[in-house]
Parts: C-alpha cells; structure tokens; sequence
C-alpha cells in the first residue's frame, strides 16, 4: 500500500496542483474541496499526512488538524496559508502541525515537507519502542551482553532472519527480553524505516483486542463514535509484534490467520470493505504453544503460520556467564542517568549476583541494579545495595545454590584430570569422558588456570 495523503483545499488550480504533484511522487491522494468534505475523509479513511489550507470557510484549517489527531494521533498535518506570521507559526506547532507553509511556495517544497513527516511518523514506533526496551543487546549498542553460547547463537540466527520477510515466533519465560530480539528483528530487517507496532494480548478483554488489532468504523458498538485506525493498518509495510499469543481468543485467532494468508481484513462495524495491509508479523508468548494446540486452546494452522521460525530465549538461570555482563551494562546506563559515580561491583555483591537465581530473569537484574545504584554511597555496589525480592535467607537462590555446587564438583574433576595428565586438554578430556571442544569451554566458563598444571 502506498502512502495516503489528504489534501484540502478551496482554491480549485491550487488544489489540483498538488494532487498532480503528491500523486506523480507515488502517493494516493484524496482531495476535499472544503473543511466539511476533508472532515467526511478523515472519518471514512485513514490518511498518513493531512496537508490543509488554514482558512476554508466552512471549517478552518486548525479543526481539520484537531480531528485528525483525534481520530489518529500518528497522522501529521502540514498548514498552508497565506497570512504566516510568527504568531501563526506558534500556534500551528502548539496544536500539534507537523510543519506550516507559506502561500505562495515551490510545489518542491511541499514534497519534500510531505515526506519528511512521513518519514518521522514511521520512525517513531520503532523510536518508542527502544526507549521502553527492557534491555539492548549487543547488535543495538555495543553491550557485551552475550557471552552465554546459547544465547549467541540465538542472536546469530536473528542477523539471518531479519533481512528476510519470514514470520517468527519467540519463545520464553517472562522477562527473558522477547520484547527485545523483537525489536533486533525490525530493526535489522528491510522494514526498519517503517512502524514498529507492540500489541500485548494478555492485556485487553476479548473485544477490545479486536478492536485494537482491527480497528472499528463509527457506530460499531456502543461509545464507538469515530473512526479507529487499528494496529495492523498502523503497522502497513512495518512489523507488528504480538505478545502473548497464546492469550488471544480462538475467534481472533482465525481473524489474525486471515490478515497472515490473505493480507487483508475488515473493520469491526464494516460493511463488507476490507483493508488490505503489507505486515511482518512476530509473535512472542511465554505457554508452550504445541501443548495449547493438543489442548484445543490454539489453532494448529495459525500454530504452523507463526512457527516458520522460531527462537527460544533461554531464562537467566540458564545463562549465568551472562549475569555480570548485563549488570555491569545496566550500571554504566542507570549511572550515568542518576549521575552517580558508580564504578562496578565489590566482589561479595559479584557473588550475591551469581549465587541467586533471577526468577524474574532479565527484568528482575535490571530492576535490582537500578535500585542498587540508587543506594549506593560508594565507588562500588555492595551486597546491601542489592535486594533480591526472591533470594532465601542468606541471598542465595536454592536452584543456583545447588547448581554451585555441582560446578564445584565439575572444577575438582577437571582440575584432578589435569592435574593427572599434566595439562593435557586432550588426555584429561578423555579421563573425564568428554569431548576436548566441551573440557575447553568448561575450562573457560570456571577459570580454571589450565596451564598451571603443565609440566615445568
């Protein structure tokens, strides 16, 4: 689907002036010869960039501009008139216009003022999104925050298939960051220029989530006395991100299978008029969706259109090399937003943060490390300033307490091997019954100085 501009306008040659230009640079274009004409449009038909003429006679410029924004607060409004002055220009902006021109102008400028505005409005769902990030892994910023090898080849896989229009479906407790690898999906995709829409499933009443996906004509259902643009026809050409899928009822279900099969839909309260989208679709849930599908909770064939791909974010218990990296990245951030100089970690609160078992994964160590910087005193964080909502008395999570002591056992066994084949990798990998590739990793996941146990 192309971009869909409103053009308002009295004059009659102005008008069709610009039509022919906007259409000639690929936009679909609806013109409305006066504010009454431009109001039926807006209600009829969503439009991404308004551009209208400030005085129309019926119905000014400034109240088209408000009902777009109510009907739709991501479509921008350019002005046109005649009499700018600063005044003019104050009053445009603090009503929400995207831009204002000048009568007379250069029909070049108002092109390249049309998109600009829709290059912001595309641009701000993935915007918003980043900033309401639980966390960014190291394809966004930098951050070493993947050091688990599970977790790697999780982001390897993402660097394969986001470039592609495939469907894919994430996998994970809560708070593992499926929001997150969502958003790497887009943005390394060849849609990263357009929307970015989050829907969560859980979140809405059946009803309600239709009318959120779908959107609904005026006069739908009770309170619906306007036009709503829903999240798949904000999402056109972008990506929308269904989170927690698994909650969406079964008649939304077969209505979401048809937007993915056929790429259109209707509006709750159409009359037949379908909407026709262009949208990747990623979904996340934290249920194991093959056991809703046996249990008649899920649809198998939406099952089978979601799952083309699929990535399993594996819990924060799960990937215990990846702790310290992620608190030492959300550190440096809440640092430097507190503006507190806060340089690491003492080494009793690094082993607090080992031994406890982040029930609440990802989520729950960057809560707790912004509510250790905050009561930090010092250069360093101590096992005081981390409060661990979940940890057993002492502060320490019984799982991870336990998984300590099977790594000390591993450490004993490997240090014995080595030190019986006089740092032999591949002599002790045989005592021990593993493979040199598995002795090594262990090797460097435990720190064991190996080669202290060669011979001299």
């Amino acid at each position: 689907m192309s971009d869909r501009i409103l053009v308002a306008e009295d004059n009659e040659a102005l008008r069709v002036g610009i039509v022919g230009a906007l259409e000639d640079a690929g936009y679909v274009v609806t013109a409305a010869p006066n504010g009454m004409e431009a109001l039926k449009a807006l209600e009829s038909e969503a439009a991404h960039v308004v551009v209208t003429d400030i005085k129309l006679g019926d119905v000014s410029g400034v109240e088209i501009l408000r009902k777009a924004k109510e009907i739709n607060s991501e479509t921008e409004v350019i002005l046109m008139t005649a009499y700018a002055t600063l005044e003019t220009a104050l009053q445009a902006l603090r009503l929400g216009a995207f831009d204002y021109i000048q009568k007379p102008f250069d029909v070049e400028h108002l092109k390249h003022c049309v998109s600009t505005a829709l290059r912001v409005r595309k641009m701000q769902g993935e915007l918003d999104f980043f900033k309401k990030a639980q966390y960014r892994l190291e394809m966004v910023d930098g951050a070493p925050v993947a050091e688990n090898p599970v977790m790697k080849a999780v982001l390897a896989i993402v660097q394969k298939v986001a470039p592609t229009p495939a469907t894919v479906l994430i996998t994970g407790e809560t708070g593992t960051g499926k929001e997150v690898v969502a958003g790497l999906i887009h943005f390394h995709s060849q849609r990263r220029e357009q929307s970015l829409v989050k829907v969560n499933c859980a979140a809405l009443h059946e009803n309600l989530l239709e009318s959120e996906l779908f959107g609904h004509e005026r006069g739908a259902f009770t309170g619906a006395d306007r036009l709503r643009i829903g999240r798949f026809e904000q999402a056109d050409k972008g990506t929308i991100f269904l989170d927690e899928i698994a909650d969406m009822s079964p008649a939304t279900q077969s209505k979401v299978l048809r937007v993915m099969q056929e790429h259109e839909f209707e509006r709750l309260g159409s009359s037949g008029k379908t909407v026709k989208v262009d949208v990747r679709v990623v979904a996340a849930t934290n249920k194991d969706l093959r056991k809703e599908v046996q249990e008649g909770r899920f649809r198998q064939d939406l099952y089978f259109r979601l799952n083309v791909v699929n990535l399993h974010i594996p819990p924060v218990r799960e990937r215990p090399e990846d702790v310290l990296p992620l608190a030492r990245h959300f550190l440096n951030r809440y640092a430097s937003d507190f503006k507190k100089k806060v340089d690491g970690f003492a080494p009793e609160a690094i082993q607090k943060m080992r031994r406890y078992a982040w029930p609440g994964n990802v989520r729950e160590l960057q809560n707790a490390i912004e509510r250790a910087v905050l009561l930090c005193e010092g250069p360093l964080i101590s096992p005081s300033d981390l409060t661990l909502e979940n940890a057993q008395p002492g502060g320490e999570g019984t799982l991870v307490h336990e998984t300590l002591k099977l790594e000390e056992l591993e450490r004993k066994a490997i240090e014995r091997a080595l030190r019986q084949t006089r740092g032999v990798q591949k002599e002790a990998a045989d005592l021990l019954g593993v493979t040199p590739r598995v002795l090594n990793y262990k090797i460097q996941v435990l720190r064991i100085e190996w080669k202290a146990y060669r011979n001299p």
